[in-house]
């Protein structure tokens, strides 16, 4: 069985007691063990006793509660299998040869013609629920390792459809492939984007409950490239690049990795740019009356420069080395009225945070992956708020920035073709 929602935590857990199931392992990020912990107890209608691996001393337990960082305590911290398994975002295992995919599904054999599950965290016949706001968070051959766990037949041939139980098979019918060219000269293939997204559509039909924001009567985001103009100097730095190629076939393919590493330094650099010039246009907007605004940001140094600049306003800061404890106090500290931003790295604040007192966000940097752009954007929304909101894409005006971003926007348009 699929879920797939937001504010899946609590529905999951209700979805728990319904099929009473007792003992449960939870496998979430880090910075959402905190909230499944305090999730239970205020949810459940069946007394489960609640503890976080790696956290707690090691006692008998009904739910236990692991980081997908620490999968490799699991196996000797459950005594019996349990009644059920929630993977929340669990689109953290979708790369069929990563080490934590494998550890969660098992390894494939014959590029998944069999796959090897003794050593892995779920095991043929267990009940899973698969969570995820993302399911799919590059590209349509994330959903592969979801479907070759949970819904084998599904994978096989039917209703005229071919077999794609290899993962190679389903890579090829479902996403439109290109060739990319290493320094060594060796071509190797990459993601251009989705096709066939109506096959695969009804292929999945019926796996997954989906709760969109509409179904609660939340309306959800609506994004927009912000262009920012730059002197022509600065410009003129990020109008072209000698591997301008590269780096827009590598947004294309949504691998996070490769784009990376082709745009080098010039990602932050360009950040630099963008974060000064966010300085004077927020200046500008609070005096035209914007009242709080969300701003995401991915490298530290860009962080700085924005904090630096508009620290008067009443500003909070999360990243990477914000506390739970403190992360709560964050979210709490945002709903003062003094307090008009809340500036955010983009993975850091891309979960387990309510920061709906803002209308508006800006990504002054976008992610590298499209999962945790969408992932960020809908902090600033939920279920008590009617208002319309906004998330800006800030971009350097006429330059390959605001090229990448169309590129990043392109495939995320092609997985909501799936998902809806």
């Amino acid at each position: 069985m699929g879920l797939t929602t937001r504010g899946k935590t609590g529905a999951a857990i209700l979805a728990a007691d319904y099929i009473l199931a007792r003992s449960i392992l939870v496998v979430t990020p880090a910075s959402g063990r905190g909230v499944w912990r305090r999730a239970f107890p205020a949810w459940q209608s069946i007394p489960r006793r609640v503890s976080v691996i790696g956290a707690d001393a090691p006692q008998p337990t009904d739910v236990c509660i692991v980081s997908w960082g620490m999968l490799d305590k699991v196996v000797r911290s459950i005594g019996k299998r349990p009644d059920l398994i929630i993977l929340d975002e669990d689109h953290e295992a979708s790369n069929p040869d990563a080490k934590r995919t494998q550890h969660v599904y098992g390894a494939p054999v014959d590029d998944g013609a069999e796959m090897l599950t003794a050593r892995a965290i779920i095991q043929p016949g267990d009940r899973v629920w698969h969570l995820s706001g993302s399911p799919f968070p590059h590209d349509l051959s994330n959903g592969w390792a979801r479907l070759r766990a949970s819904f084998p037949d599904l994978l096989e041939a039917r209703r005229g459809w071919p077999d794609v139980t290899r993962f190679n098979d389903f890579r090829d019918r479902y996403c439109r492939m290109g060739r990319k060219k290493l320094p060594n000269g060796e071509r190797i293939p990459v993601v251009l984007g989705g096709r066939n997204e109506a096959e695969l559509r009804q292929r999945i039909d019926g796996t997954f409950l989906r709760r969109t924001q509409k179904d609660v009567s939340i309306q959800p985001p609506r994004c927009e490239t912000l262009p920012l103009v730059v002197d022509a100097a600065e410009r003129e730095r990020f109008a072209a690049t000698p591997r301008e190629r590269e780096i827009l076939a590598a947004a294309a393919s949504g691998k996070t990795y490769d784009l990376e590493m082709e745009l080098g330094p010039l990602w932050r650099q360009t950040g630099v740019v963008k974060a000064r010039a966010v300085v004077e246009a927020i200046k500008e907007q609070f005096h035209l009356g914007l009242e709080k605004v969300v701003l995401a940001y991915w490298h530290r140094d860009v962080g700085d420069i924005l904090e630096e600049g508009l620290k008067s306003f009443g500003l909070i800061r999360l990243d990477g080395s914000t506390s739970p404890a403190d992360r709560e106090s964050c979210e709490k500290r945002f709903r003062a009225p003094s307090n008009r931003i809340f500036l955010g790295q983009i993975k850091s604040a891309g979960e387990a945070i309510d920061l709906s007192p803002a209308d508006e966000m800006w990504l002054v940097e976008y992610a590298l992956s499209p999962r945790l752009m969408e992932q960020v954007s809908k902090r600033i929304v939920n279920i008590d708020k009617p208002r319309n909101c906004f998330v800006r894409v800030v971009t350097i005006d006429q330059s390959i920035d605001n090229k990448i971003a169309e590129r990043l926007l392109d495939l995320w348009k092609s997985i909501n073709g799936v998902v809806g």
